[in-house]
């Protein structure tokens, strides 16, 4: 099976395509009470000219503790059904960290996760971090979640400074 993985800037991203994934994101998470950022990347993962999997990518400077860090934020990581266990997240996770630590010059990855996918994503390079997370919302509220999972991808071996995440902006 031969996959082709292709990022593209989600603006660049056909509107049909978009809302294709848009509508299965929806379907396998859910709604949630707060709004989420758009996504400045797009990473797609497709079979035969199928799209099967992907994940977003956000641009951002955030702040941890009291130093602003740049981060490649991923969001959206969905694989449809039945192409899971084939290793395509996997394989669009990697080819994300290249993206983040390499062409965008981040410092840090950055996502949020449940406690049952540590493992997925400590395979390919993520490490979990304590927080608190901050971000803000629409109504200019700022949340802050003690209980979500943070995890970070070190780019070039940097030391993750530890300390309240803000990212300084809606969350991804």
């Amino acid at each position: 099976m031969k996959a082709d993985i292709e990022i593209r800037r989600t603006g660049a991203v056909p509107a049909d395509e978009l809302e294709v994934i848009r509508r299965w994101q929806a379907q396998i998470f859910g709604s949630s009470e707060y709004q989420w950022a758009d996504s400045d990347w797009l990473l797609t993962v497709k079979v035969d000219g199928n799209f099967v999997s992907g994940l977003e990518v956000v641009e951002r400077t955030a702040k941890v503790g009291n130093r602003d860090v740049r981060l490649g934020g991923v969001g959206g990581v969905i694989t449809l059904p039945e192409w899971r266990g084939k290793g395509l997240a996997s394989a669009a996770l990697q080819r994300a960290n290249d993206f983040i630590c390499g062409e965008l010059g981040a410092e840090f990855g950055l996502l949020v996760t449940g406690e049952a996918l540590i493992p997925f994503y400590s395979r390919v390079g993520w490490e979990r971090v304590n927080g608190p997370l901050m971000f803000d919302q629409p109504d200019g509220r700022k949340v802050t979640v003690t209980d979500w999972v943070i995890m970070v991808l070190r780019c070039n071996g940097r030391k993750w400074p530890g300390g309240e995440i803000d990212l300084c902006g809606l969350p991804w």
